[in-house]
């Protein structure tokens, strides 16, 4: 029994702490909810499974699975069963996550060009406004390059590989 309450401590302590780094992006619990499902070996968790580990209600579950199944980086079936919901990681989470990404980011350089046509900014604010939209644009013309490259180098190294910078072409990787 020591070996199951150590394994769910060390689940739940990587769940809070990818909770912790996900503060600003997602609601704790969110973030609680996707660690665990990134580092649990089960192929799904159940509703109820994810209630009891991680100490929460089962609206909460419901909602914070909606809000991840809403960003891509989570799906949920339901079991024949028990007819209750499953959870699992989605498939290409973290890469469909930036290909949706682009969507957005176009929304926003749309609703910046939008303003920077008008006549009613100031040059602070404009300069401001520029300097959004350039990061944006940028971002919005790198992403889709960046996870092409990714995609090339896994599907050249294979899934069980450890990405190093210098692995793939370009610029080194911060460390």
């Amino acid at each position: 029994m020591a070996h199951v309450d150590r394994k769910a401590q060390y689940e739940l302590e990587f769940a809070d702490e990818l909770a912790e780094l996900f503060t600003g992006q997602v609601p704790r619990m969110a973030g609680r909810m996707l660690g665990l499902l990134v580092i649990t070996e089960e192929p799904h968790l159940s509703s109820k499974d994810l209630v009891a580990r991680l100490d929460a209600s089962s609206a909460t579950v419901s909602t914070m699975g909606r809000l991840l199944i809403g960003l891509g980086l989570v799906r949920r079936t339901v079991s024949p069963e028990t007819r209750r919901d499953l959870f699992s990681l989605a498939d290409n989470a973290w890469v469909g996550v930036y290909r949706d990404g682009e969507r957005y980011i176009s929304e926003i350089v749309v609703a910046i060009d939008r303003r920077l046509d008008g006549d009613d900014l100031g040059d602070h604010a404009r300069a401001k406004l520029r300097e959004m939209r350039n990061l944006y644009s940028f971002l919005w013309a790198e992403i889709p390059r960046l996870v092409t490259r990714y995609e090339e180098w896994r599907s050249t190294h294979g899934p069980d590989a450890i990405y190093q910078p210098g692995d793939a072409p370009g610029p080194e990787a911060p460390r």
